[in-house]
């Protein structure tokens, strides 16, 4: 297998199992799958359907769900990341505050949703990346999930939009 892994972010399925399962059809064999949150209960679904870890984290949505954490902060494949559902760090308004607070642990990824607006960017310090929603686009945007791989200490992160119909 060499030292290469991958990683699927998916965030805001907000109930909707069938784009959930075709972004994990269409994602193919990934290490780990991390759920930014909206809804706890779709995650759970993930590991049913899945055999690998799957990282739940709880969204605006999920305050009473008993699965799920507020935020992760894990090594992944050399990297450290942390991921959080965003609503906490106002990311609709902006990243400032998420950005720093990635930067306060060290994070040299931060993954995030919320938005429902798929965005990634690397500024050579810490690479951002939310996936967009799995389950309930807005503004015309397709359903889409990312994949992140690190292979020999590279990190390369990309957003992959599917229509499911």
């Amino acid at each position: 297998m060499g030292d290469k892994m991958k990683i699927g972010v998916m965030s805001d399925s907000h109930g909707n199992l069938k784009a959930v399962k075709q972004a994990v059809e269409e994602m193919g064999r990934v290490d780990v799958i991390i759920h930014l949150g909206d809804y706890v209960e779709d995650a759970l679904y993930l590991r049913t359907i899945t055999n690998i870890p799957v990282h739940i984290l709880k969204g605006n949505l999920d305050s009473f769900a008993d699965d799920g954490s507020i935020s992760l902060e894990t090594t992944l494949g050399g990297f450290k990341f942390f991921a959080c559902h965003g609503h906490k760090y106002g990311v609709k308004n902006d990243l400032h505050r998420i950005y720093y607070a990635g930067l306060e642990k060290n994070a040299q990824v931060i993954l995030y949703g919320h938005t429902h607006h798929a965005y990634i960017e690397d500024d050579g310090r810490i690479l951002m990346l939310n996936p967009g929603s799995v389950g309930a686009p807005r503004m015309g945007d397709p359903e889409s999930y990312g994949l992140i791989t690190i292979e020999n200490g590279e990190i390369d992160a990309k957003i992959i939009p599917f229509w499911n119909d």
